[in-house]
């Protein structure tokens, strides 16, 4: 975890208009592919949403640093979601957070690529 120190670790919690929600959910999927597939300071983005309200996204990012963070904003794909998602946001609070223990097996690793290819 000594690598850790300068990462940038942040939750993103996000209301998204239910009228919304197919097309939000395909728009981070597309961002969220880009940035991993492009910016080796993007270390990790994982999107989740409520079972009870579908409608509540919890985005968890994981940067090399703060200026993978900043370049990570400036990029088309990054751009492209932010614009095209502006109608379809109610609400966005942003928490920067400090990690304790990250941890991902093998396994997990193969569901995240099954998920990604579908």
């Amino acid at each position: 975890m000594a690598q850790s120190k300068a990462w940038m670790v942040r939750i993103a919690k996000v209301d998204i208009d239910s009228v919304y929600l197919e097309p939000y959910k395909a728009a981070i999927q597309e961002h969220t592919q880009a940035a991993v597939a492009s910016e080796p300071g993007v270390l990790a983005l994982c999107s989740v949403h409520d079972k009870a309200n579908s409608a509540l996204v919890t985005v968890f990012e994981v940067y090399a640093s703060k200026q993978a963070y900043e370049a990570h904003l400036k990029t088309p794909h990054f751009q492209k979601y932010k614009t095209g998602t502006l109608k379809m946001v109610k609400s966005l609070q942003l928490v920067d957070v400090d990690p304790i223990a990250l941890g991902q097996s093998r396994k997990c690793r193969q569901k995240i690529v099954a998920i990604k290819n579908n």
